[in-house]
């Protein structure tokens, strides 16, 4: 299971790092067999979740993802 990382950083990482895996697995696309050809589609449903994560973890540290946490009650804030 693709996990999603604490800090912004680690989750730009996975998903480049994936990327790059994802654009190898594509090399020689013309000549590929079914079986290439679903492992390539499987790569590119967990690169959507990689970015999926980069992108939630992008909007937690702006300025308008915390601003929820800087108005809720006490109660609802989680340290």
């Amino acid at each position: 299971m693709i996990e999603k990382k604490e800090l912004l950083s680690e989750n730009l990482k996975d998903f480049m790092d994936y990327s790059v895996d994802v654009l190898n697995a594509m090399d020689g696309a013309p000549e590929h067999s079914v079986e290439q050809q679903d492992a390539v589609n499987v790569k590119i449903q967990n690169l959507k979740i990689y970015l999926n994560h980069l992108e939630a973890s992008y909007n937690e540290n702006t300025p308008r993802g915390n601003a929820d946490a800087s108005a809720a009650e006490i109660a609802d804030i989680v340290l």
